[in-house]
Parts: C-alpha cells; structure tokens; sequence
C-alpha cells in the first residue's frame, strides 16, 4: 500500500472512531458534539502524520509535535468546563476531548487495532454507563437550588432543619451576599420524591424571594 493510500486510511479511520463518539455527545446536546469530535480526531491524527513524516526525512525527534497535542487539547478541555456557583458541568465533555484526541494520536501513528480498542471502550462507556446513569437517576441523583432570600439575620437558619427533614444530602453550599438580599446556592442528593418535596418545603419558608431548581 502507498504512502498516500496509507495516509487516507488512517485520516478516515480517524474521522469515523470521532464521527461514532461524537454522535453520542450530539445526541446529549453536549458543546462538543459530532463535528467537534471529528475535528479533534483528525486533527490529532493529521499532526501525528505530520510528526512522523517530518521525523523521517529530517531524522528529528517523532514525538516533539505529537507531545504538544497534548498541550493544545488541555486548553480545549479547560474551555469546556464550567464552575457557576459552586456547581462544576462539564468534566465528562473535557474528558472526552482528551481521549478523542488520543484516538486520532493513535490513528495517526498506524496504531489501527490501538485505536479501535479505545473507539470502543469509550463509546462503551458513553452509550452503556449513559443508560446505567439514568438508571440510577430514578433511584437518587443531584439537583441544584438557587435561592434568593431575604436579608434577615435567621434567613439560612431553617434550610438545615429542611434538608433534613426531607432525607436528602447536602453536596455543597455557597452563599453570596447583596444589598438586595442573600444569595445561596445549594446542591443536593436524593431521590426524585425527595427533591420535589424539598422544592416544595423551600417554596414555603417565608424569607425565600425566589427558587429556581436546574
């Protein structure tokens, strides 16, 4: 096989092993969806082609431009997390810029069966533990409350008594301080019956101003 064929090979396997992973991120309405991931895929492979066929004719080092993949899809991934009052989205889409990546790495370097492995162990783990996670959504899962309340020393006495009361588990907690009142934000554990119960008790305390729950 040429080396022009050679190069067509691996560029569209690395298109496909980004168009399947891809597809599962399109379908979750993620930031990086399928043409993100197609992008990062090929590019990856393209820069480790590149790399290799720069190494050969000049006799450098094979691994200085594929090691700065590395450096490029961090900030990538960085980009696709976000930190809003206390709550962190995003993680499972960086994670998954930085394996894609790694796949075209793969692809790119001639390393088919490498690739196809981790095509497949991580659509695995996106398509199969997906349904796993909804699974176990019915049975508890996380929700975030922001609440205005008003500027009254005993505002945030009560929202212990009510977690409690409601059975669910507090993850994390951060209050922000405004001349128009507090601002708190509460994420939490339980199960659907609990947090919809708790919804209703935080409706009804008299200093809440306002509650949204995403």
């Amino acid at each position: 096989m040429g080396e022009l064929a050679q190069d067509i090979l691996r560029l569209t396997a690395a298109l496909l092993a980004g168009g399947v992973i891809g597809l599962e991120r399109e379908s979750q309405d993620k930031p990086a969806g399928l043409r993100t991931n197609i992008l990062i895929c090929v590019g990856a492979a393209l820069f480790a082609l590149v790399s290799g066929r720069a190494a050969a004719a000049s006799g450098g080092d094979p691994n200085r431009i594929a090691a700065q993949i590395v450096t490029g899809v961090g900030f990538l991934g960085a980009g696709a997390i976000i930190q809003h009052r206390g709550a962190v989205s995003g993680l499972t889409t960086a994670a998954t810029i930085w394996i894609v990546a790694s796949i075209g790495m793969a692809f790119g370097c001639g390393r088919f069966a490498l690739g196809v492995l981790g095509t497949v162990l991580t659509a695995a783990t996106l398509f199969g533990l997906g349904l796993v996670e909804a699974r176990l959504a019915g049975i508890r899962t996380r929700a975030t409350f922001e609440l205005e309340l008003e500027p009254v020393a005993d505002a945030l006495g009560g929202m212990e008594a009510v977690l409690e009361r409601c059975g669910v588990r507090r993850v994390s907690s951060s209050v922000s301080k405004s001349p128009q009142g507090l601002g708190l934000v509460l994420v939490v554990a339980g199960t659907p019956e609990q947090l919809a119960e708790l919804h209703t008790r935080l409706l009804a305390l008299p200093d809440v101003r306002t509650l949204r729950r995403r």
